[in-house]
């Protein structure tokens, strides 16, 4: 999967009803600081670009998002992260484990 920086900024500009100088501050952003600092709203795009969440059994679903990042995280084999693009190599597992409950259960 490759997510692009202009697709990104398209998304949160829509998502944040971002305009003028707020536009322009958030452009200046780069994937590797978005990455390293744990964005919530890179880890939604992600979430969404692959639609991850689908594939997953009734069982796993649960609304926490923290949760499903916990399982992707598990399907993950190769991140490259530069600048203005994310390449992100993932394999769909047949089982995940489960977080300790007292994190999300």
């Amino acid at each position: 999967m490759v997510i692009n920086k202009e697709e990104y900024l398209e998304f949160l500009a829509q998502r944040l009803r971002l305009r003028g100088s707020c536009q322009r501050e958030i452009e200046s952003v780069s994937f590797p600081f978005l990455f390293a600092s744990g964005s919530e709203m890179l880890r939604t795009y992600i979430l969404g670009a692959c639609e991850f969440t689908s594939t997953l059994p009734d069982r796993y679903r649960l609304p926490d998002r923290g949760f499903i990042w916990y399982l992707f995280s598990q399907s993950v084999k190769e991140i490259q992260v530069m600048p203005d693009q994310m390449i992100i190599k993932y394999e769909l597992q047949d089982e995940y484990r489960k977080p300790f409950k007292q994190f999300y259960l």
